[in-house]
């Protein structure tokens, strides 16, 4: 095969954006993965003397407890100036029901939790465009 390049293009810059975006994705990684495990640890710590089930006890939070984390996690849309739902019953279900197709497909609980959290499914869904 014949490469019809006659010169490589030398590389302008130093990456500097590169990393600032790296460093930015790691921040909002670690912060997404403090969320879960704090989510994971209060189900275990509430459920340990009354076993349930995830959904259920998710059901029975309120919604003070979503927007308590949130505002923990210091995300870039807060709960409160996100679009948010009517129906605090139906946030928590696309979460759980998020949470348990992703276990279905084997994340342990605590990545099914980051994963569909990352994914926008903490307000009640994904986080749609134009809504400002």
């Amino acid at each position: 095969m014949f490469n019809n390049i006659d010169k490589a293009l030398e590389g302008k810059g130093n990456n500097e954006e590169t990393k600032r975006l790296a460093d930015l994705e790691k921040i909002e990684f670690d912060v997404m993965q403090n969320l879960a495990d704090k989510i994971k640890e209060d189900f275990e710590r509430e459920t340990k003397d009354k076993p349930r089930s995830f959904m259920d006890w998710l059901k029975s939070k309120p919604t003070e407890y979503f927007k308590r984390i949130e505002l923990a996690k210091g995300g870039r849309i807060g709960f409160a100036s996100g679009n948010g739902v009517a129906d605090g019953d139906k946030e928590k279900a696309a979460l759980g029901k998020r949470v348990r197709e992703l276990m279905d497909e084997g994340f342990e609980m605590g990545e099914a939790v980051r994963k569909a959290m990352s994914e926008g499914y903490a307000n009640g869904g994904r986080i749609g465009k134009g809504t400002e």
